[in-house]
């Protein structure tokens, strides 16, 4: 009797253990790219104020971004974070009424264009971790230090800018990867716009 109750037990937890080992040290996928928001206006017309060069940034074999600490897993992005942060502050410079145009990583000067920015995405990264019973929080960090240059400014200007996202759910999932990264990307973008703005090494068009 004992003997086929162990039998019995093995049958369902047998299956169970090979699910979570296969689980554990997996890779959780980020779906999708940065973008604007869908009420983002056009972007401003006009001469080009500013060159903006793909952002470097550190990246990680395969793309690694994260952890899931509560599943032991890997978070990994396909997308390009130098070049998507790049693309992103562009956009909103642009739905500020300043043109801007983007190039790669090694463009050195600006060209007929008065100033350069350039970039170096410091963090980009988003994490999970169970901190209750029935919770899990994603936490979603980007950090990025821009760097002005141009013949009208005395000398080149850096300024970093840095915002965190967080939400909780009772499990994770890729979309909540996506929606933490997606906001704290975009407030950092927003946030390197405004500096741009205020230090006014670049204006809306008239």
């Amino acid at each position: 009797m004992v003997k086929r109750s162990f039998r019995t037990l093995l049958l369902f937890v047998g299956p169970c253990l090979i699910l979570s080992a296969c689980a554990a040290g997996s890779t959780l996928h980020v779906p999708g790219d940065l973008t604007r928001p869908g009420s983002a206006v056009a972007p401003g017309a006009g001469a080009p104020q500013a060159v903006i060069a793909d952002f470097s940034f550190a990246a990680v074999p395969d793309g690694v971004i994260g952890r899931d600490f509560d599943r032991a897993r890997t978070i990994a992005w396909n997308g390009e974070p130098g070049k998507s942060m790049a693309d992103l502050v562009a956009g909103v410079l642009g739905e500020r009424g300043v043109t801007t145009v983007r190039r790669g990583a090694r463009a050195q000067d600006a060209g007929t264009v008065p100033v350069r920015i350039s970039g170096v995405v410091r963090r980009f990264e988003v994490n999970t971790r169970r901190t209750g019973n029935f919770t899990v929080v994603t936490e979603a960090t980007v950090n990025l230090t821009i760097t002005v240059e141009g013949p009208g400014l005395s000398g080149p200007m850096e300024k970093t800018v840095t915002s965190n996202a967080s939400l909780s759910d009772l499990f994770v999932t890729p979309d909540d990867l996506r929606e933490a990264l997606l906001s704290t990307a975009n407030t950092v973008a927003e946030e390197a716009a405004r500096v741009l703005l205020e230090s006014k090494v670049v204006s809306p068009s008239s």
